[in-house]
């Protein structure tokens, strides 16, 4: 070296003085990384024979001036030093360090020398990447390192990489380090032997349209992030890959589909869903006086709604089958629904559903009224063979499979003979499609009188359905007809049931928030003739918790 190289460090640039001239960097990594390659250039080198030698030392002060130009303090700042002075000679084709002396080299310039080597061939390098294949697990192009490198080193030094001394693998491993990472290409040392990777390029256009097609099939359903991940890469690359992350620029190509078909972008429980419906403010005032106007239609399965008219009366002007679902389970609508005596689920209602059937092919979804009770005079039962009694009334605990309420009229005989073969003996009878089981009398009771015309007319009543009769301790049962949005005993029947005092202004709240804990259950799914029936937990520290959040959320007032 003619003369030291000194380095001066500024806040955003650093100053390096070679052989009397100023080079100025930024103060960053790549301006570091330059001033340490120019600055090893400008060191003096040593011909022996035809082999070419950079002064090691010289090097490493190079190095040190630029990384540590107040000097090197610690072991560890020295390790640094030596182990970049390695990789940046190894960049520019010199090898290891060697010693030479006398007589390679005059006395005087004895010591270690690195010797330059033949340089990689970029060209070969690059025909090599051009062959590489695609994997299987990710989006990219693939080659081991160890292809790349056996092919230089049969190139430079007519051996095989594995024939080479450390200093020529590292020397060739290091420039075709540098030639991949020119052409956009990534070091992946996650295996044993290495690999070069190259994302593959992304077909924005048929990705748009792939999803695009997707997402329309789905007409606003929940759709599978497998199966968006599948399109997207279908359309980017031409096939799928075993990994489900994607690359930046597809994840945003993916972002973009799902929010123009009004799928939020960020993916639930496996699925991307639709955003939910967001009713305007209008709509959220009067939401149960806007559903009471509507007017039901009629079905075989009892009085209902039609969707259609739900949506329009709540402001709604595009919907999707998943969204309307979720529309209908909203709490506020939800709430609204179960007010007026609605259901908070949907129903599939074919043409000939409909009463009268309706022409066409096209089924609608419908919300059923939540008790459908049934008046139809001639319903009879008969489980007394050849005997059959008409039954104006027939609610069924479809859980214990027991009767909560009957009435028999008929013959005496007949009537006489079904009430036999009903409580006696423990039979199980089929009533319709419900199976019921009765152990005598011992949990019902029962109500008998003559007619004006000499029929009999039988009631069974169930013990924990009398206001009366009930055991406090035990769940209880409501009767419905389905004329009151809540049955006329539930306050009077819960208030005998708990040691918490009632007041009768809190049922409202207590049979809407009862529900949602689960507490009231609707039995028989809403059907029955002339009544429906409900059961009733009385779980006293449910019921309490119920209580002090209506209190301290000023639902409900002492």
């Amino acid at each position: 070296m003619t003369q030291p190289i000194t380095c001066t460090h500024g806040i955003d640039r650093l100053i390096l003085s070679i052989n009397g001239k100023r080079y100025t960097y930024p103060n960053d990594k790549d301006g570091k990384r330059q001033a340490i390659l120019d600055g090893l250039n400008t060191i003096e080198t040593m011909t022996v024979g035809e082999d070419v030698y950079l002064p090691s030392n010289e090097s490493l002060q190079v190095v040190a001036a630029v990384l540590y130009p107040d000097g090197i303090q610690t072991e560890a700042a020295y390790q640094t030093v030596c182990q970049v002075t390695e990789k940046a000679c190894a960049h520019l084709g010199y090898g290891g360090e060697v010693e030479l002396g006398p007589p390679a080299v005059p006395f005087a310039r004895r010591g270690a020398y690195r010797r330059q080597y033949p340089p990689v061939d970029a060209h070969l390098v690059r025909d090599e990447l051009a062959l590489a294949g695609t994997g299987s697990s990710f989006p990219r192009q693939e080659i081991a390192c160890t292809i790349l490198w056996n092919k230089e080193g049969l190139a430079v030094y007519g051996r095989h990489w594995s024939k080479l001394t450390a200093a020529e693998q590292n020397q060739i491993q290091t420039q075709v380090d540098a030639i991949t990472a020119q052409d956009g290409w990534e070091k992946d040392d996650s295996t044993a032997t290495g690999s070069y990777t190259k994302p593959l390029p992304v077909d924005a256009a048929t990705t748009r349209s792939r999803l695009d097609d997707l997402l329309r099939r789905e007409n606003g359903r929940p759709v599978l992030v497998s199966s968006v991940i599948y399109q997207a890469q279908l359309g980017a690359y031409g096939r799928g890959f075993y990994s489900n992350e994607l690359a930046p620029a597809l994840q945003t190509i993916v972002s973009e589909a799902l929010q123009a078909h009004g799928y939020r972008p960020t993916p639930q429980d496996g699925e991307y869903r639709p955003q939910p419906v967001t009713l305007a403010t209008a709509a959220e005032t009067n939401l149960q006086e806007k559903l009471a106007a509507l007017s039901p239609v009629m079905t075989e399965f009892g009085q209902a709604l039609l969707l259609r008219d739900v949506v329009e009366a709540l402001g709604v002007v595009s919907i999707g089958e998943w969204q309307a679902e979720q529309l209908v389970a909203d709490g506020r609508v939800s709430q609204a629904l179960r007010k007026v005596g609605y259901q908070t689920e949907l129903t599939w209602c074919q043409p000939y559903h409909f009463q009268p059937k309706r022409d066409g092919h096209e089924a609608q979804r419908v919300i059923l009224k939540e008790v459908r009770v049934k008046n139809d005079p001639a319903r009879k039962l008969s489980l007394a063979q050849g005997l059959a009694v008409l039954t104006p009334a027939l609610a069924i605990d479809d859980v214990d499979e027991t009767l909560v309420y009957l009435e028999m009229v008929g013959a005496k005989q007949s009537v006489k003979a079904n009430w036999a073969a009903l409580v006696g003996g423990g039979k199980v009878h089929w009533l319709g499609r419900k199976r019921i089981r009765l152990d005598g009398m011992k949990e019902h009771v029962k109500i008998q009188a003559t007619l004006p015309c000499g029929w009999a007319h039988h009631i069974l009543i169930h013990k924990q359905a009398s206001l009366k009769e009930m055991n406090p301790e035990q769940p209880f049962y409501l009767l419905d007809n389905g004329t009151q949005p809540i049955p006329p005993l539930f306050y009077r029947m819960l208030n005998k049931c708990l040691a918490l005092p009632l007041l009768p202004e809190w049922a409202e709240y207590l049979w809407e928030n009862g529900r949602l804990c689960n507490l009231i259950i609707l039995l028989d799914e809403g059907e029955g003739q002339g009544s429906a029936a409900w059961r009733v937990l009385p779980s006293p520290e449910e019921w309490q918790e119920l209580i002090n959040m209506g209190l301290r959320g000023d639902q409900i007032n002492i």
